[in-house]
């Protein structure tokens, strides 16, 4: 038997050769081991005293503290971030922005380097369905958990500051974790060690002190309260005036991204409820129209659908329940969730003439339930499984509300959501009772002057919040301005779409359906055409026209 030496001898000269550089490390793995073979930090000491020396105490938090007096906008942070982090070209954990204002009569163009700010109430963490968001409990840094994030972007809108970006190649999003690995072995994060004038370091905070100052002023002018999530980033400056200062791209109005998939989504599902309403309720007095149901099913299969075409790894829309407790995006899919299933199974009961009291009544006797109140009478199980979905269906919508009252953007805030949403549902309730009135050739008046009224009073309510762009001091003039100027053409099929409708409605009451013979289908066809289509160019402008809470920007082109 040859030994290992003459058997490797004995090969060919490359295979040798090849055998022989296998044993050799890589100089990315030689330089890994350097790295980790030395017991300090190298270049330690040029940013030693940027990082804190100890981890937090108990209620304490790690915090960036800037000084903006030093920041020249150099954006060397933003690049070191980009390269050492590995990010995408396009993507950005840390941004320059810049204040204009005035110091000592003189002109002053302020920068500003900004990132995550780790709050103490984080809105991407409150907000985010799939728990993808940890706050470390040492530390109070903010983590993404990439491979729980199924990619709906909701944290986007939540975050107050835009920090959280979206990844589209992976699907996913990301944002700055305050390079927590380095921090950990006693390295200062990218930006801080880019930074030639120091002007950004790592620093601990109180947290009862953040909790007492966020309720007096914002980060920077420009910012949005610091109520809403309390940052814990310190910006000093001998400088900036919280008076006299203001963002360089103040006043600039960009429309933002229309999110198709979840306007149809909220129309559709708006909508399956509102139909679901008239037949769910005909089905308690026995005279529910099984059209008018299958119909609203179908519009909610369609809607939800809509929604994970909205995912960036749809495969995962499950985890979208995770977040119950904290997160709307979570009850309003657990909602639906529950209306979808129990409406599908009164339409099927309705088509296939079950008895579903019969049906539980035979359980309860094989199971040998003995209990007195085991068995349900025919009325009480009609009255369950109507109730069960107009609950959950109205729970849907008002939790499609408050996701995006949540964000706190003055477009979404309030009444301006929740009742552009619930006139739409109503909107759904008039069409289902027409629709029944219809197919039992019952009287269609009152839908249709129903309809007619609803529409007018939506677009009132609508017209009410164009008129903003009278008051300057008004919260949404800035989404009046983008609705009468960029989105005005949007703006203006919408107010067509909806008074075609009520033209049309007005005409069928005052001369009668029946008058129209065999145009009649056609005419409602029509009709509900309009108003559906009214909804989703509204609920497009809905999007296209809010003004996002952000930090101080740049000077726009």
């Amino acid at each position: 038997m040859q030994s290992p030496s003459r058997q490797l001898s004995s090969q060919p000269p490359m295979i040798s050769d090849l055998l022989e550089q296998q044993k050799e490390l890589t100089a990315v793995q030689r330089f890994s081991a350097f790295h980790e073979s030395e017991s300090v930090v190298r270049h330690s000491h040029h940013y030693q005293d940027l990082i804190p020396l100890s981890a937090p105490t108990a209620g304490e938090q790690y915090a960036f503290e800037v000084d903006l007096d030093l920041c020249s906008g150099c954006k060397a942070c933003v690049s070191a971030c980009h390269h050492l982090n590995g990010l995408q070209p396009a993507e950005t954990w840390r941004q320059v922005g810049m204040l204009l204002g005035t110091h000592e009569t003189l002109p002053i163009l302020q920068h500003v380097t900004t990132a995550c700010h780790h709050c103490l109430e984080p809105a991407c963490l409150v907000g985010c369905p799939t728990e993808a968001y940890q706050k470390d409990p040492t530390t109070g840094v903010v983590r993404h958990l990439d491979d729980q994030c199924f990619g709906c972007q909701y944290c986007t809108m939540a975050c107050p500051y835009e920090v959280p970006q979206y990844l589209e190649v992976r699907g996913i999003v990301r944002k700055c974790d305050m390079c927590h690995q380095r921090l950990a072995v006693g390295e200062a994060p990218a930006c801080v060690q880019a930074c030639p004038n120091q002007a950004i370091r790592i620093t601990n905070v109180t947290k009862d002190d953040v909790e007492r100052n966020v309720h007096k002023t914002s980060l920077l002018p420009g910012a949005p309260s610091s109520a809403i999530t309390k940052p814990t980033t310190i910006f000093r400056s001998q400088r900036v005036n919280h008076a006299d200062w203001r963002p360089a791209d103040n006043g600039v109005l960009r429309p933002q991204h229309a999110h198709p998939a979840l306007v149809l989504m909220l129309v559709l599902t708006q909508f399956s409820v509102g139909m679901a309403t008239p037949a769910l309720w005909g089905n308690v007095n026995g005279t529910s129209c099984l059209l008018t149901l299958c119909l609203s099913l179908a519009m909610a299969i369609l809607g939800i659908a809509a929604a994970t075409c909205h995912l960036g790894r749809p495969l995962y829309a499950f985890r979208g329940m995770l977040g119950w407790r904290h997160s709307w995006l979570s009850r309003e899919a657990i909602a639906f969730a529950m209306f979808l299933p129990t409406t599908g199974l009164l339409a099927c009961r309705s088509l296939f003439g079950i008895d579903i009291s019969a049906s539980y009544n035979e359980i309860a006797t094989v199971a040998n339930i003995s209990l007195r109140h085991a068995t349900l009478s025919s009325s009480t199980m009609q009255l369950l499984e109507s109730a069960v979905p107009f609950v959950c269906g109205w729970i849907g919508v008002y939790c499609s509300a408050r996701i995006y009252q949540f964000t706190q953007r003055a477009l979404w805030r309030g009444h301006r959501t929740l009742l552009r949403f619930g006139l739409t549902s109503v909107l759904g309730v008039a069409a289902g009772a027409l629709l029944d009135s219809v197919v039992q050739n019952g009287s269609t008046t009152v839908p249709v002057v129903g309809m007619a009224t609803l529409l007018v009073v939506k677009l009132c309510y609508e017209a009410m919040q164009l008129l903003a762009v009278l008051t300057p001091d008004s919260p949404i003039y800035g989404s009046a301005q983008l609705m009468l100027h960029h989105l005005r053409y949007l703006t203006i099929l919408r107010y067509g779409l909806g008074l075609t409708a009520i033209a049309l409605l007005l005409l069928v009451a005052i001369r009668g359906l029946s008058e129209f013979g065999l145009w009649a289908v056609p005419i409602l066809a029509l009709i509900s055409g309009l108003i559906f289509a009214g909804e989703l160019v509204e609920r497009t402008l809905y999007f296209k026209a809010v003004e996002p809470l952000r930090m101080p920007g740049g000077i726009s082109a």
